[in-house]
């Protein structure tokens, strides 16, 4: 528990936020989902991106500051996972979609993190 408290507080946090959000304003379009990922991920990918800078001259936090770096792109692995998830939902419908939908999001954006891991794990390392 003590390595995922912070993503489970995270994703409760965001999910009522969601629900919120979808109660009180106008029903959501496409593109408003984009921008609400978009948005609950930019605080994550901002801060990692700060303590990352701020790590640069320390050696022992070399692994730290690479998962940081990797994380900081979160955008583009979030961006991934939605944009997905709205392509599986205008070419299926039913239960397909509601199957292949968190899954192909799922997919993409635990490939895209791979991707943006190793790159913060090379910027360390160059």
């Amino acid at each position: 528990m003590h390595g995922n408290a912070q993503a489970f507080g995270f994703s409760i946090t965001i999910t009522v936020t969601f629900g919120v959000t979808t109660i009180l304003q106008p029903p959501a379009g496409e593109l408003d989902l984009l921008a609400f990922a978009l948005a609950g991920v930019a605080a994550f990918s901002i801060l990692n991106l700060v303590v990352a800078l701020l790590l640069r001259d320390e050696e022992a936090a070399e692994s730290e500051r690479a998962i940081l770096l990797g994380t900081a792109t979160d955008f583009v692995a979030v961006a991934a996972g939605v944009g997905v998830a709205i392509g599986v939902n205008h070419l299926l419908e039913g239960i397909a979609a509601w199957l292949l939908s968190p899954f192909g999001a799922g997919a993409a954006y635990v490939i895209v993190q791979s991707f943006e891991l190793a790159l913060g794990q090379y910027e360390t390392d160059g």
